[in-house]
């Protein structure tokens, strides 16, 4: 149950974040090309912003893993 909610976290974060990042790149934009890139760099942020923090983390949970077993 923790880890999906922790996932669900991270979703939601992902899509907060991408839809800031979309509103503040695409203010005032009038193309349909500059809008769908816009749409893809957003989403491409976000996403790798939080595989970053889950592998952070997943790191941190093996170092404490390995302190455990000395």
């Amino acid at each position: 149950m923790k880890k999906v909610l922790e996932t669900g976290i991270e979703v939601v974060f992902a899509g907060l974040l991408a839809g800031c990042l979309f509103y503040c790149m695409v203010a005032g934009a009038g193309t349909t090309a500059y809008v769908i890139l816009a749409a893809i760099l957003s989403i491409a942020i976000s996403v790798t912003l939080c595989a970053g923090f889950h592998y952070i983390r997943k790191l941190k949970r093996q170092l404490e893993e390995l302190e455990e077993k000395q």
